[in-house]
């Protein structure tokens, strides 16, 4: 936020991007006209140097016309000949290449009409961002009340939490507490229940024993716990 009127930093930044489009395009431009340049004066030059060439090749071939024993001559004639055929075949793909940067240069010219042409729209844009941004602002000073505000709940929340945390430390100690003593009264109870199974047995075996003893002395009418009505078996004991 600002006392006062200031650019919005998205205008500045869509500024700044429409610029270095367009410096990107008049480089790329320039680098394709030079090259086009060097090109056709590489094409020019070897032109001019073939056709210097054929010039030397004729006047040999006159100077050689009539002289039929000066084979070495006519050697070295078919020679230049033979190179200058080779340089204008050398020299002819440069044509076709430099028709091609010329094709290219022309694609990239339209490409640079069309790329001023968004420019120009995402200045547009830009104003309207622009004038939002402002409104944006205006809103954030409100927001940053409301924050100040937030942060001062937040502070009274914050201490309140230290005290519920110190209140959570202490019981999570008094279930710990609560959980050994727990542990304990568990293997008391195992002890308890054993000592209660042993009893149990050895009063089972009282019992049964006093049946066989009443079967004996001729009870009636007998007593169905003693097993075989005789002597009696022994009864486990857990």
């Amino acid at each position: 936020m600002t006392d006062g009127y200031r650019e919005s930093p998205i205008r500045e930044r869509v500024r700044s991007q429409e610029g270095a489009i367009n410096v990107v395009s008049a480089i790329v431009l320039v680098v394709v006209l030079v090259a086009a340049a060097i090109t056709a004066i590489l094409l020019a030059r070897t032109l001019n140097a073939a056709q210097n060439i054929n010039g030397k090749a004729e006047n040999i071939a006159r100077t050689g016309q009539g002289i039929n024993t000066a084979t070495d001559s006519v050697v070295q004639l078919n020679r230049t000949n033979q190179i200058a055929s080779s340089i204008l075949q050398s020299a002819a793909p440069l044509d076709e290449k430099l028709t091609t940067i010329v094709s290219l240069a022309n694609e990239i010219n339209g490409l640079a009409g069309s790329i001023n042409g968004t420019a120009g729209t995402i200045n547009n844009t830009a104003g309207t961002i622009g004038g939002t941004a402002n409104k944006i602002n205006a809103t954030a000073g409100e927001i940053n009340n409301t924050a100040g505000q937030i942060n001062t709940t937040a502070s009274g929340i914050n201490a309140q939490a230290a005290a519920i945390l110190d209140v959570g430390k202490r019981i999570d100690q008094d279930v710990f507490n609560i959980n050994d003593r727990l542990d304990g009264t568990i293997g008391l109870a195992q002890a308890i229940k054993g000592d209660t199974g042993r009893i149990l047995g050895e009063a089972g075996n009282a019992h049964h024993n006093a049946a066989c003893i009443d079967n004996k002395v001729g009870a009636e009418p007998p007593d169905g716990h003693c097993a075989g009505g005789g002597a009696s078996p022994a009864v486990p004991v857990p």
